[in-house]
């Protein structure tokens, strides 16, 4: 799998932990080191997106239409309330089995219903897939890929529906370098000292990091 060739671990360590520092203001170096715990004092529902989730998501220099905004946090906060309460919050993408993939994952899943709800095909209000999977991603970070234009790049993916697939592939395509690779992340996360990391957003600030790099 072309994906677990692109992350070193040395770098990796060191671009994770550049990515939390805090300059001499006080403030973080990158915003997005907020995304997973912006928030973190206030008793928020995880089956329920809140203003407090889209102010997160605009850590990771998206923004969230108005209109969009009323619709997530109005108009359509029960249907997508009522598809958050069918995705586990505890589990964990690397724990996945083809079963539990085709279940959540897949097309028709819970979380493809509320993918297509989000991007409001036949209404759009201008939700990309990128802040779509961000959004997505802060309800349930251990499970939904963050996607972005530069991990894009860096991978050779196409879209993020093909993202959630080749991450899958990379975790759990049965080879000893699948089981490898993901011991690796762990190792990195535990290295970088940021403890709270999902393995996927470990990998994507990595991926992001050298990304960015490379351009």
């Amino acid at each position: 799998m072309q994906l677990r060739s692109k992350v070193d671990f040395d770098s990796a360590v060191t671009d994770i932990q550049d990515y939390f520092a805090t300059m001499e203001n006080g403030r973080p170096k990158y915003s997005g080191s907020r995304f997973e715990t912006l928030g973190e004092d206030v008793d928020i529902d995880p089956n329920q997106i809140t203003a407090i989730d889209l102010v997160a998501v605009s850590m990771l220099s998206v923004d969230v239409p108005a209109q969009a905004s009323l619709g997530i946090l109005e108009t359509l906060a029960e249907q997508i309330s009522e598809l958050l309460s069918q995705i586990p919050q505890d589990l964990k993408f690397e724990n996945l089995t083809p079963e539990l993939f085709e279940k959540y994952l897949a097309p028709g899943s819970p979380a493809d219903k509320l993918w297509k709800i989000l991007r409001q095909y036949d209404d759009p209000w201008n939700l990309g897939q990128t802040t779509v999977s961000k959004i997505m991603a802060r309800k349930r970070p251990d499970l939904i890929p963050v996607y972005d234009s530069v991990v894009k790049a860096v991978v050779g993916i196409k879209g993020s529906g093909e993202q959630w697939n080749a991450w899958y592939s990379a975790f759990h395509d049965g080879s000893p370098e699948a089981a490898e690779f993901v011991d690796m992340l762990r190792a990195i996360r535990l290295a970088a000292g940021q403890h709270h990391l999902s393995l996927l957003r470990v990998l994507d600030i990595a991926l992001w990091k050298q990304g960015k790099r490379e351009k």
